[in-house]
């Protein structure tokens, strides 16, 4: 063989490795990058506390109760102004009333607990799929609608994705960690960059199946599980 066929193979191999690797570098995983930003969470914030205004997309225990009504743990310094009862009550009674102007009020139910309110949205009336993080139609007219009253209050809010405890076999998400998280993220996103709603008082969770709402026994139970909830706190940003 040629001596100058073995330099012009090396040369070649080395062309493919090199277009490979740009290839790669083109090409983001929402997978790997959940895996990554879940890596950095555990590394810098080991406590898994959700801190105002992060982007965090995973926390450690969930701040909500069985009934999905969220207390002020984990959100908020101490030294951060509170909202009054009224004012939480009047913030339920806005976004009840927005909702059932636009026909939605069969689609998300409002909580009023006593530090929060909470607007709980099925998962199956939000996004496109079961298995799917994207928002559909109606999904992005559910959270437009609550932004339209949230977004001159000074309340901080946290958005919590839960799933059943159903496996999940394919596509882009390897757990219900990873979906759980990446819902809530998309909802958190399309609150502060398409509705106006600043970062500084946004902050999103995932919490897989950890808090049930419901026992994973039957189809509709399973269907009340898979659920986002827009916690609106009784404390505002300061």
């Amino acid at each position: 063989m040629e001596r100058w066929l073995l330099t012009y193979a090396d040369m070649i191999t080395l062309l493919l490795a090199l277009f490979i690797v740009l290839f790669s570098l083109s090409t983001i995983s929402v997978k790997k990058f959940l895996e990554f930003k879940l890596g950095l969470t555990q590394t810098f914030n080991p406590s898994g506390i959700s801190l105002p205004g992060g982007t965090g997309l995973l926390s450690a225990p969930s701040i909500a109760g069985q009934a999905g009504l969220a207390s002020q743990v984990g959100t908020g310094g101490a030294g951060s102004p509170k909202v009054n009862a009224a004012q939480l009550r009047q913030i339920a009674d806005e976004i009840s009333r927005a909702l059932a102007q636009e026909h939605l009020s069969s689609y998300a139910k409002v909580n009023l607990g006593a530090s929060s309110v909470v607007v709980q949205i099925l998962a199956d009336r939000v996004f496109f799929q079961t298995d799917s993080a994207a928002l559909g139609v109606a999904g992005a007219q559910i959270v437009d609608t609550i932004a339209t009253v949230v977004r001159p209050k000074p309340n901080l809010i946290e958005v919590q994705g839960y799933t059943d405890n159903q496996p999940i076999n394919g596509g882009p998400f390897a757990s219900n960690w990873e979906l759980s998280a990446a819902r809530a993220a998309n909802v958190t996103n399309r609150l502060n960059v398409v509705d106006g709603v600043p970062a500084t008082r946004l902050s999103a969770s995932g919490y897989s199946d950890t808090h049930a709402a419901a026992p994973n026994n039957t189809a509709v139970n399973q269907a009340k599980n898979r659920r986002i909830d827009v916690v609106i706190l009784g404390t505002a940003s300061g």
